[in-house]
């Protein structure tokens, strides 16, 4: 039996403030990807129980230590090392967007539909006949 587990999940909730550690990008892409623990270690490939430990690790250096970092995560909390590498990546990415955005909510980058009340562009119109031309086009 695990004595520390309890005092480990506490300190990966203070640890979601040190910008150093895993624990503040993880804790951001579980709540906007709405995955509990049970679903991102299953998406890892490793045990609920190690995601406490994922969060205190310290984030992965640049390339060219990238690889080489997150090799040594994996294999530290038993996970899939792409599968990791991955959420990690989509973790930062998102963490810097909030940042940019001053939000923790998803963002959304998408095109909207034209708004008619914003521009109005006129659509070519077919010219104006006149009374004399619809004449002629009776005779």
């Amino acid at each position: 039996m695990n004595h520390y587990q309890p005092s480990l999940n506490r300190l990966a909730l203070l640890a979601r403030e040190r910008p150093l550690l895993l624990a503040g990008p993880l804790h951001l892409y579980q709540e906007q990807e709405g995955l509990g623990d049970e679903q991102l270690a299953a998406m890892l490939g490793c045990e609920p129980e190690s995601l406490s430990r994922l969060a205190l690790c310290e984030r992965p250096r640049p390339a060219p230590h990238f690889r080489q970092d997150v090799e040594r995560i994996a294999a530290y909390i038993h996970a899939d090392m792409l599968q990791l590498a991955m959420v990690i990546r989509a973790a930062e990415s998102r963490e810097t967007l909030s940042h940019r955005q001053g939000t923790t909510r998803p963002t959304l980058l998408a095109a909207r539909d034209h708004d008619e009340s914003e521009s109005k562009l006129e659509e070519p119109q077919a010219p104006d006949t006149t009374d004399d031309e619809q004449e002629d086009d009776t005779r």
